[in-house]
């Protein structure tokens, strides 16, 4: 019982972190609100913009810096 508790327990932590990024002007949250730039093969961006929370009027440029990585398997 207590392992099924401590699965929920992090399941439920997982999702609030997704709820918090879903929803940036309830949490307070960064925003990504917009890429820029050439697109790769995965279709990454450049560069996306960042803003520290939602429906501030500036954002930060976050580029690139190296390509995508997958583990191999």
């Amino acid at each position: 019982m207590e392992e099924r508790i401590k699965e929920l327990e992090e399941e439920n932590a997982r999702l609030i972190g997704i709820l918090k990024k879903v929803f940036p002007e309830k949490s307070g949250d960064i925003f990504i609100c917009g890429i820029g730039g050439e697109k790769d093969s995965l279709g990454l961006p450049e560069n996306i913009y960042v803003c520290p929370s939602y429906g501030l009027d500036g954002f930060a440029i976050y580029s690139k810096t190296s390509d995508y990585t997958a583990p191999g398997y």
